[in-house]
């Protein structure tokens, strides 16, 4: 299910060109309240040991406070210095299990963790950086670690009009994964909706759960 706060994010980036930062602030406001995305609430009810996390492109922190009321330590992740949304809604032990850094997905850096979350972020690296971002991300999966995340297929409007974002076959989303994981859950959504402009376009997203093998796969040869 793509959420209308999902949709209002991208509509920032869509329309606005050089005022992404002022409307990427609307965004954060608009979403400072909102419920974890459904793909964390799953990976939660999994009832994994909490551990270290990694949410990428963390926003306004609804999936961050999630994590941390579920027990995890959370570092997050964002462009934007969005520390102040999620710190008002922890309480003093909870801001123990909370860090917060600015990065921009074409330099980031990361370390090791038991789960990295990505919701409605990781399509919105430069393609030039893409696979050096991904690789980035399952080296610092531990082994029987967890991702859970989206990317957008090649069927989205968008894929039309907004050359910079990255768009990705079933497969080539399959390949990301392969050898180095187990994919747990995939829900592929396509539909006709509107964004929050209120326009309509064609919707096209990959959701994924996916547990990183307990093995390496140098050692099998």
């Amino acid at each position: 299910m793509i959420c209308k706060y999902d949709k209002m994010l991208i509509y920032f980036f869509e329309k606005k060109g050089n005022k992404i930062l002022k409307n990427a602030k609307k965004y954060y406001e608009a979403t400072k309240d909102s419920g974890p995305h459904i793909i964390t609430k799953k990976i939660i009810n999994m009832n994994i040991k909490p551990e270290g996390a990694i949410d990428l492109g963390c926003g306004a922190g609804r999936d961050t406070t999630y994590l941390i009321k579920n027990g995890w330590n959370v570092l997050a992740i964002d462009k934007e210095n969005t520390k102040e949304y999620i710190d008002k809604n922890l309480n003093d032990e909870e801001r123990t299990r909370f860090r917060f850094e600015c990065q921009n997905f074409e330099n980031i850096k990361l370390e090791k963790t038991q789960l990295i979350v990505a919701n409605f972020s990781i399509p919105f690296c430069s393609k030039d950086n893409f696979y050096k971002m991904w690789n980035s991300i399952v080296q610092n999966i531990c082994k029987n670690g967890y991702f859970v995340g989206n990317f957008f297929g090649l069927n989205d409007s968008w894929k039309e009009t907004k050359k910079e974002m990255v768009f990705l076959s079933k497969e080539q989303v399959f390949n990301l994964f392969k050898d180095e994981f187990e994919i747990i859950e995939f829900d592929e959504i396509e539909k006709d909706a509107k964004t929050a402009s209120g326009s309509m376009k064609h919707w096209h997203i990959y959701n994924i759960i996916a547990k990183r093998n307990n093995w390496d796969i140098l050692n099998l040869f």
